[in-house]
């Protein structure tokens, strides 16, 4: 029997084979699978000077779900010295009154994941040298030995720079060459500084017509909304880039962290050209600008060449319809392209996947200026204080957003970030963990997480909510996993063969992917139509050099035996052939086979190599 189903640019090709080769004998053994489904919050505890508290027990905790107090299951305190892993020690019963949980070194660890992603497209050259200088050390020589690092950067894509390692020197070589890498925040800068110009000579122009002379009539505008549009779709397209790579990292094992390296993310786009039009058509106690009151008497001159009288201000207020009245509504118009409910979404989605955010203002503390003071005198004009301070808050409140509600920290306005990437050091560190069983169980929606602490003059941080992720989306995470980390999992025992490639259409190939399935390792129940039954779902993603992904594409595999045929069908493979078509090069293929009735799955990585005469897996 033979299936054919198309998906996209993958072909899936099904075929059974009654008698490949002979399985390994075993008896089977059939039953319900019951999935223990345990959330756990880790918390930070500190005192009003900031310092880490030590010594809590589970009784000196209270956690809610919804509001609603639920039982704390699972305790344990992880703590780490300076030079030995860290020890994790797990409690179910409640701790002594007045006793501290003990320490015992090389206790089981909840291994540590970190991600440092640079955020090329939203980050100044400068400002990333400076950052790299500091990361450096702390990458390669104060992290407990235990902690995996991956570098990440975002150049109009995501790129794996340096996959999950613990070698420092490969660490170091990694930094060193994002180092070399471009940058486009000052892209940015640039279109903003067009933004701005554009604003005033339609504001000059209106004022040098003698039949008018109309400060900031109504496209005046125009500019800061193009503006603000531009830099909004740039910002979701990071925010989208930032979703991808926390899905990718939920299946992977372990406590998550991602270390977000950005100038920051605009919580209202285009904010600062809409407060310059604030500034420059008058609003909130001031008279807007007629002209470049900054420049010397006798050398003010407008962009056409007319000398405005020195004594001379205008105020849109005054001109009514006919002029944007930018007191009421520039502030308006800035809020309308706000992306705080994708930022919050975002952090929601890091908690569903249980990553810790961190983020780290590159720019450090910087004078707020929307123009570079090395600009001309014309430049100088969009040099308000008002400016600066809009700029600056409207990118470091993200970072502080993203970090606070998924229990991380944010380094914010540090030139020196020494201090800081200590104290983010002791997060990873030395926490302590509570769990629980929640009431439902994969019901996919999200629910808000509270803890509280019993003493005095403690406070705490840990991620806000969850989500009770449902099964399939798990196998999805768990997949990507697979596709970009390589992480597998195989407990159904599959082996994967790549065949031989024929052309396919626009430039591609279509390689074939042969599952050996062993049937002795799947559930295989008996129907009432004289037949045995099991049901497959195989998924597939496949990622390019690129770093262009596919969807993580599924289909459904019935599998039915005659009963007169199981006994021997049993000690066979079952052969589930996928043929995707590549394009030429390396591309890295994920394949997760989940059995339905026994809730097992099997997550396989292979990179292909693709050229014009093989396909070649490489080990």
């Amino acid at each position: 029997m033979t299936k054919l189903l198309s998906l996209s640019s993958l072909l899936l090709v099904a075929a059974w084979t009654p008698a490949l080769a002979a399985a390994p004998p075993a008896a089977p053994g059939f039953g319900e699978t019951v999935e223990v489904n345990v959330v756990n919050v880790d918390v930070y505890a500190v005192d009003k000077d900031g310092h880490r508290v030590t010594g809590l027990g589970k009784d000196d905790f209270e956690l809610l779900e919804d509001g609603k107090k639920v039982a704390i299951s699972n305790f344990a305190v992880v703590a780490a010295g300076p030079s030995r892993p860290a020890a994790a020690v797990a409690s179910s019963a409640p701790a002594a009154p007045g006793a501290s949980p003990p320490q015992v070194a090389g206790a089981p660890r909840d291994d540590l994941s970190l991600v440092v992603y640079f955020d090329d497209f939203n980050i100044r050259p400068a400002h990333r040298a400076h950052v790299l200088q500091q990361l450096r050390d702390f990458l390669t020589r104060e992290l407990d030995p235990g902690t995996r690092v991956m570098l990440v950067t975002d150049d109009m894509g995501l790129k794996i720079r340096v996959p999950l390692t613990r070698d420092p020197a490969a660490i170091a070589r990694g930094l060193q060459e994002i180092g070399t890498l471009v940058t486009h925040g000052e892209e940015t800068d640039r279109d903003s500084q067009h933004a701005f110009r554009e604003a005033l000579e339609i504001h000059q122009i209106s004022l040098a017509d003698p039949s008018e002379r109309l400060p900031c009539p109504q496209n005046v505008v125009t500019p800061a909304r193009s503006y603000a549009d531009l830099r909004r779709h740039e910002v979701l397209r990071t925010i989208g880039v930032l979703t991808a790579l926390v899905n990718s990292l939920s299946g992977v094992p372990g406590r998550k962290a991602l270390l977000h390296v950005s100038d920051g993310i605009p919580i209202n786009p285009g904010e600062e050209v809409f407060q310059f039009l604030l500034e420059l058509c008058g609003g909130n106690g001031t008279q807007g600008i007629g002209h470049d009151t900054t420049m010397p008497k006798g050398s003010r001159r407008g962009v056409f060449g007319d000398e405005p009288d020195p004594n001379t201000v205008y105020d849109a207020r005054e001109y009514g319809a006919r002029s944007y009245q930018a007191a009421s509504q520039a502030m308006l118009d800035a809020q309308s392209y706000s992306v705080a409910k994708q930022l919050a979404a975002l952090a929601a989605h890091a908690n569903a996947q249980r990553v810790t955010l961190y983020t780290l203002q590159a720019s450090g503390l910087t004078s707020p200026s929307a123009i570079p003071a090395s600009g001309g005198p014309e430049d100088r004009l969009f040099q308000f204080s008002s400016i600066g301070m809009s700029l600056r808050m409207n990118h470091r409140d993200s970072l502080q957003l993203l970090a606070d509600a998924t229990g991380g920290r944010s380094i914010l306005d540090a030139n020196d970030l020494r201090p800081d990437l200590a104290r983010m050091r002791e997060d990873l560190d030395s926490f302590y963990s509570l769990g629980f069983t929640p009431a439902h169980t994969s019901d996919g929606r999200e629910h808000r997480i509270e803890v509280r602490i019993k003493k005095s003059g403690i406070r705490l941080r840990y991620r806000q909510s969850y989500r009770d992720k449902l099964a399939m989306e798990k196998v999805v995470d768990r997949t990507l996993a697979a596709l970009f980390y390589g992480m597998e999992d195989n407990p159904l025992e599959i082996t994967a063969e790549v065949g031989d490639l024929t052309p396919a259409a626009d430039g591609q190939y279509a390689v074939p992917v042969r599952l050996k399935i062993p049937l002795f390792k799947l559930a295989i129940l008996n129907q009432q139509d004289q037949t045995y039954g099991g049901k497959l779902r195989v998924l597939v993603a496949v990622r390019d050099e690129a770093g262009g992904i596919s969807p993580v594409r599924q289909v459904e595999v019935p599998l039915s035996i005659p009963r007169k045929e199981v006994l021997n069908a049993l000690g066979k493979y079952y052969v589930y052939t996928l043929t995707l078509n590549l394009k030429p090069g390396l591309q890295h293929v994920a394949v997760a086979v989940r059995d339905e009735i026994a809730t097992t799955t099997s997550y396989l990585s292979r990179p292909v190599t693709v050229n014009a005469t093989a396909a070649v897996s490489q080990p």
